[in-house]
């Protein structure tokens, strides 16, 4: 090869390192999908109706509960890339200090996005939501890192969009993101450094290596993981309900009224109306001191849990008209879920 030509593919070289200048240090990896991860599982456990009763409250608590964690990883992360940086006589890119400040804006998005869902709806995407809201942040970082990095980004991105698509339990979608965060990104950090220059055949491949080891954890933990009630509480009838654990069977047939507490200013709900509601299908609710503790099962299916998400209701549509000369209001609701199609989540 001629010298200029070699002068040639150097200056190629440099430029391209130039444009592809962003390199996530390896705590960062860790810190970022170490708390999302934490988050992802953690959250609902401390964020209870019973802690905050208020739904408010309970929104207002998530976003100070996300903005300690989040604000806390995102100061840490960068004060130690600095300290890495300075150590070993570097300086931070321009590229990268603003791949970093999106990551900021990305982190306070899904935070605000998540406390708003606690006051507007869509609660059900809040998991998918992070989970783009990631692959977003990734596929930033790739646009000037290596190609690798931005087609994780891509297929995150895609993940969080398929499992809404896809109709996916909210306890899987919750599943997936801690995966996501915990999993994705440590080994999107290793598979960077070991075949981030890889051809286009492997780099498919490796991505492939990435979505199966990242989707494969929920979906076991979503096929094995059951709420087990023990096999030595006896079932019980309505009238004999006591204290201690017990499981109630409501056979198909029974009637179970729906009583509606409203708060409108223009509307009101007398405490004693209801809408009678009729089983057509057997359901065990397990009790604890005489009250329903959340476990349930249908017929003789696997037993859940109400967070589980296995259970979907959607009002979908409320339209008021006149029926006689008199006005009333028109509401279409579904209840559905993977139960009554004969699937286990």
């Amino acid at each position: 090869m001629k010298p200029h030509q070699e002068q040639f593919l150097a200056i190629q070289s440099m430029l391209a390192a130039g444009h592809r200048c962003v390199h996530l240090e390896r705590h960062s990896l860790l810190l970022i999908g170490g708390v999302g991860g934490f988050l992802s599982v953690v959250t609902e456990w401390f964020i209870t109706d019973t802690r905050f009763p208020d739904i408010g409250q309970r929104g207002v608590a998530l976003l100070a509960w996300l903005a300690f964690w989040l604000g806390g990883m995102a100061l840490v992360e960068h004060w130690m890339t600095r300290r890495a940086r300075t150590r070993r006589a570097e300086t931070l890119p321009f590229a990268q200090a603003q791949v970093t400040r999106a990551w900021w804006m990305l982190l306070s998005v899904g935070c605000l996005g998540s406390c708003a869902m606690f006051f507007y709806g869509g609660g059900g995407m809040i998991y998918a939501l992070w989970t783009v809201l990631l692959g977003l942040g990734i596929y930033f970082y790739g646009l000037f890192s290596r190609p690798l990095i931005e087609w994780i980004g891509l297929a995150a991105i895609l993940l969080g969009v398929a499992g809404l698509a896809a109709g996916l339990p909210y306890g899987v979608t919750r599943w997936l993101n801690a995966s996501c965060f915990a999993i994705g990104m440590p080994l999107a950090g290793w598979l960077n450094a070991h075949a981030g220059d890889s051809g286009l055949h492997k780099r498919v491949a490796v991505l492939a290596l990435w979505l199966a080891v990242v989707v494969t954890p929920p979906l076991l933990i979503a096929r094995y993981a059951t709420t087990a009630v023990p096999t030595a509480v006896p079932v019980y009838a309505v009238a004999s309900v006591g204290q201690g654990e017990q499981v109630l069977r409501l056979e198909a047939g029974s009637r179970v009224p729906l009583r509606v507490d409203l708060d409108s200013p223009i509307l009101a709900v007398a405490p004693d109306a209801g809408l009678d509601l009729t089983l057509t299908r057997s359901v065990e609710v397990a009790l604890r001191d005489g009250q329903p503790d959340g476990r349930y099962r249908i017929g003789a299916g696997a037993w859940h849990t109400i967070h589980d998400g296995i259970l979907q209701l959607r009002i979908d549509r409320i339209r008021p008209r006149l029926a006689d000369g008199r006005a009333e209001v028109l509401t279409h609701a579904s209840l559905d879920g993977t139960e009554f199609k004969g699937d286990t989540p």
